[in-house]
Order: structure tokens, then C-alpha cells, then sequence
């Protein structure tokens, strides 16, 4: 398995995109967002400590189980909510806090990300 590994292109711009769009800015940047190796990730997705001390964080999204567009998108603003939070609350109260600004700041809105997409 890599080690923290490049972020992949596209992954990476919708990380940007989510960040400068609905957490203005407030996220590290140097966070790796790739598709997870088969057998790495379980789950649809999860973020994880660095293997390497100059990367914040790892996101992983699972290839077999995002097999929508609508999905890969609300799996990572899931999964930058988890930075947000500096992996320090499990789906707690911080979590939904801020699970409550993005629906404020319109993050799941028809449209917000892609045309004719609605995130959930």
C-alpha cells in the first residue's frame, strides 16, 4: 500500500472547489484526497492521519462503492467535515454543527457543485 500517496486530479479540484466555496478557505490545502487502493478503504470513504508529516490529512474514497457522481460529492463534503474537525469529533455535536453551516451555506442545494446535482 502507498504511503499517503498523490491526490488524484479531480478529486483534489472538488476538494478545493468544497473548501473555498463553503468553508471559505479554512481547510489545510495540503490535504491528499485519492481513490483508495483495493482492500485500503472499506467503508465509502474516511480521512486519516498522514503517514508523512507534511500533508494535514488523508482522504480515501472507496472505487467500488462510489458509483455516483452525487455520491462521490457527498462523501468527500462528508469527509471535509471530518477536517474541519480536525478528526476530533466522531459524528458528535461539532460534526453536526457543521454539518448545519454547509446546509446554511447551501452546500446541498440542486446545483451547488454540479449542475443538476443534489448532494444528501
Amino acid at each position: 500500500m502507498q504511503q499517503d500517496g498523490k491526490s488524484d486530479k479531480s478529486l483534489k479540484r472538488y476538494y478545493n472547489i468544497i473548501n473555498k466555496k463553503f468553508f471559505y478557505g479554512e481547510l489545510p490545502t495540503n490535504v491528499i484526497v485519492r481513490w483508495a487502493e483495493l482492500g485500503e478503504e472499506k467503508d465509502i470513504a474516511s480521512t486519516n492521519p498522514p503517514k508523512n508529516a507534511c500533508h494535514s490529512y488523508v482522504i480515501l474514497l472507496n472505487h467500488d462503492k462510489v458509483t455516483t457522481r452525487s455520491i462521490k460529492l457527498s462523501s468527500l463534503l462528508h469527509e471535509t467535515i471530518h477536517v474541519a474537525t480536525q478528526l476530533n469529533d466522531n459524528h458528535g455535536s461539532a460534526f453536526s454543527e457543521w454539518h448545519a453551516k454547509l446546509m446554511e451555506r447551501g452546500a446541498f442545494k440542486k446545483g451547488a457543485l454540479i449542475r443538476g446535482i443534489t448532494l444528501f
